[in-house]
């Protein structure tokens, strides 16, 4: 996608303006507010100062991304991830020229197991994350246009997407509430959104047993809270609401079409 097809579907997700392109390797509000694109990814991060648990994070990620596909392939050696990965998708509506949208989309693994005649969009907050994904994309002969950004501030015109999902690590939010009405506002009419993520067993077996992990998380009983699907956060004029667990209660899965 070149770059004015590109500011054609984006706004400054801060002040929502528009974008235009300057050059190549930049686009810009009307304000003067500067986006740089870098190798194809425009970076909407270059606006915002992250903080919180969006901060402690996006640090996380960054450290795991050297490792995440070094990790994917050994654990595929005992379990079928793409088979599994396409269980947990199978609610993701896909059809030829749908535009769809992950948030969260780590190293592109989610979109490797979906249907290959979708149109591809993918927002992460790690950067290390969004350029092992690039480079996924290249190997496997998939296409996604990529973008670094904070999903609770997404970088996209009101209805642009077809659908929209995120898979893991929404409990890791600073606000969810946000997050969730941005994938809403993002999604056209009658479009699915999906949002599958971890239950408090699964991440705490997960994430508490890796010593290098265990200060991203804490024992408090909100802590809990969050790992339990945010039915309560979703607008209350969203049709088709569902909550289910995914592989043996591993995961849950909340999902609604928009109004």
């Amino acid at each position: 996608m070149n770059i004015r097809e590109l500011a054609a579907m984006l706004i400054n997700p801060y002040n929502h303006q528009s974008l235009h392109p300057v050059g190549e390797q930049h686009l810009e509000d009307v304000s003067g507010n500067r986006i740089p694109v870098v190798n194809g990814i425009p970076d909407f991060l270059a606006l915002e100062k992250i903080g919180g648990m969006n901060k402690k994070h996006q640090r996380l990620y960054d450290n795991l991304s050297p490792f995440n596909d070094i990790a994917e392939r050994v654990v595929s050696l005992f379990v079928d991830m793409e088979k599994l990965r396409r269980e947990w998708l199978a609610d993701v509506e896909v059809k030829p020229g749908f535009k769809i949208l992950e948030t969260s989309v780590g190293s592109g693994w989610n979109i490797k197991a979906l249907p290959g005649f979708g149109d591809y969009y993918g927002l992460d907050i790690s950067g290390g994350m969004l350029r092992q994904a690039a480079r996924n994309m290249t190997k496997w002969n998939r296409t996604a246009q990529l973008f670094r950004g904070n999903a609770e501030y997404l970088p996209f015109k009101d209805h642009t997407f077809d659908c929209v999902f995120h898979a893991g690590g929404l409990h890791f939010f600073d606000n969810r509430v946000r997050a969730i009405r941005e994938m809403v506002r993002v999604a056209r009419r009658g479009s699915r959104i999906v949002i599958i993520d971890e239950t408090a067993p699964h991440i705490r077996k997960q994430y508490r047993s890796i010593p290098s992990l265990k200060g991203y998380l804490n024992n408090s009983s909100s802590e809990a809270l969050r790992a339990l699907a945010p039915l309560e956060l979703v607008p209350g004029n969203m049709r088709e609401q569902e909550v289910k667990l995914l592989d043996h209660g591993r995961m849950y899965q909340l999902s609604f079409r928009t109004a």
